[in-house]
């Protein structure tokens, strides 16, 4: 079988998050966008055009869902890593890149952190 990359892309997912040092962060859940890139391996190529032979997109947003509304997080990098091996513990995914920002920490710029090991 030709070897081919297979990827599920989570894009601009928009959420109110509990996430933040600062008392008042701490108090207001702020919006975060959430981007997530998962390489699948081939093993998980559907074989023929059901729902059930492939990987559900779904499964992979509740995940990201669950995990942010799980609890207040002061630490992006915490919050990043979290969903980052929790994704990995999917027997199918070998690889994924996880991004959040804060797009309104700041009034000139915007604040991300990403991790990946594809």
């Amino acid at each position: 079988m030709k070897v081919r990359n297979r990827k599920i892309f989570i894009n601009n997912l928009i959420i109110k998050a509990s996430i933040g040092v600062y008392e008042h962060e701490k108090k207001n859940k702020q919006k975060i966008i959430v981007n997530v890139e998962l390489l699948l391996s081939n093993d998980s190529e559907p074989k023929d055009d059901s729902i059930e032979s492939t990987q559900d997109y779904s499964q992979f947003r509740k995940c990201l869902i669950d995990i942010i509304e799980s609890k207040h997080f002061q630490l992006l990098e915490f919050l990043v890593e979290k969903i980052h091996s929790t994704l990995m513990m999917n027997s199918y995914v070998i690889g994924a890149k996880v991004n959040i920002s804060k797009p309104n920490i700041f009034q000139d710029c915007v604040v991300a952190y990403e991790l990946s090991n594809i």
